[in-house]
């Protein structure tokens, strides 16, 4: 039999606020890399704020994107994308889908995940993790 372990939302904050202190302590930006798959070409970089998140009711991280807009680096399908710290490692990975997906890094103004070279970086709303 497996056990499962629950945390409280006290615990799932200090966790995260953790995560969040990590990705800021680099020298750069922390920021979101969006590929064409896992393991694939980049596409583009969306930075963060400083602080890059803030945490919700429910202890989870709410990613927050700079103020000044980032460009499309090159013309692709983003699938997967990557949170990563101010240093440049990655942090946590998963899918990229338009608005209306279910993955954790949602891109607004996107055909499906099609993002277009010259193109703004715009998140549909704050990637939640945790």
């Amino acid at each position: 039999m497996t056990a499962t372990l629950t945390v409280t939302t006290a615990h799932r904050a200090a966790r995260n606020q953790a995560s969040i202190d990590l990705a800021d302590a680099g020298a750069e930006a922390a920021c979101i890399r969006l590929y064409s798959a896992a393991g694939g070409a980049l596409l583009a970089v969306r930075r963060l704020a400083a602080p890059c998140g803030t945490l919700t009711a429910e202890g989870r991280i709410a990613l927050q994107s700079a103020a000044a807009n980032d460009l499309v680096l090159a013309t692709g399908a983003a699938t997967w994308a990557e949170w990563c710290s101010g240093d440049g490692a990655a942090i946590a990975a998963g899918a990229v889908t338009d608005a209306a997906g279910d993955g954790p890094f949602k891109l607004a103004g996107a055909s499906g995940a099609m993002i277009y070279e010259g193109g703004l970086v715009l998140l549909a709303s704050p990637a939640l993790l945790g």
